[in-house]
């Protein structure tokens, strides 16, 4: 089993939408995925059109013993399941007084193992003491980051947290350049700017070529459909739906995670 974390230290840069994408695209090929979101909003859902039906079923609940782990997946596709968060704030609260809560983490991921085959991490741009032992527990963390000058900060915030945080720069394992647009000029700077500092700071990370900007991801999401489902559409809308399935399976086999 591998744990792998998506994170950028700036909102709004496309991450939840990306680790999404993967964890359906992996579930497709066969392997069984979890996602868990530490993301209060759990935005993570609107991609797969799942409405937060206000059951209690939480990861909090799992951690604390109150809930088992077959009481708290929620169904998203074939292969793939999600965990929901209620406070994470709380539950860093919790790491930070008890120290022991770590071990019940760790031992939590290891029994997964059998399972499942990957579990996909979603963190907020905010972070806390879940987010530390969250990370310093993946084996492959994949930052996304925005192509404009407010991503690019994102990036070297990230590198910031780490660094202050002690968790390992070489795990970050992919950088995934998003919002690129041959038309204008600023995401090609961008690109060219995170490019520099990324052989700087993460040289052993591999950049893959970057995500453009396409409207066809918010048409998506506003109906609940991720690339790799097999709905009907129409003509305009399956075009575009099959052009970005196309584009994300050509980046999504670059990216080389053992289970």
């Amino acid at each position: 089993m591998a744990i792998v974390s998506a994170f950028c230290k700036k909102g709004g840069v496309g991450k939840s939408t990306f680790i999404g994408f993967m964890a359906h695209y992996y579930a497709s090929k066969g392997k069984k995925v979890l996602i868990i979101s530490t993301d209060d909003q759990n935005s993570i859902f609107k991609i797969f059109g799942i409405q937060d039906d206000g059951s209690e079923n939480y990861l909090e609940f799992l951690l604390a013993g109150r809930a088992e782990l077959g009481d708290i997946l929620i169904d998203a596709r074939e292969n793939l399941y999600l965990i929901k968060s209620l406070n994470t704030d709380n539950m860093s609260l919790k790491l930070t007084l008890e120290r022991s809560q770590e071990k019940v983490i760790r031992k939590m991921l290891k029994e997964y193992s059998s399972f499942f085959d990957y579990i996909f991490v979603d963190f907020p741009p905010s972070s806390n003491r879940l987010t530390e032992v969250l990370l310093d527990l993946s084996d492959a963390v994949i930052v996304v980051v925005g192509l404009d000058s407010l991503g690019l900060d994102g990036f070297f915030n990230t590198i910031q947290y780490f660094v202050d945080k002690d968790i390992d720069l070489d795990s970050i394992k992919y950088i995934i350049p998003n919002g690129y647009s041959g038309n204008r000029r600023a995401p090609k700077v961008s690109l060219e700017k995170l490019k520099l500092q990324a052989k700087d700071f993460t040289p052993n990370a591999i950049i893959l070529d970057p995500l453009q900007d396409r409207s066809i991801i918010k048409n998506l999401q506003a109906e609940g459909i991720s690339p790799f489902d097999d709905v009907e559409l129409e003509r305009y809308d399956a075009n575009a739906k099959a052009q970005l399935k196309e584009t994300l399976t050509k980046l999504l086999d670059q990216i080389k995670i053992e289970e």
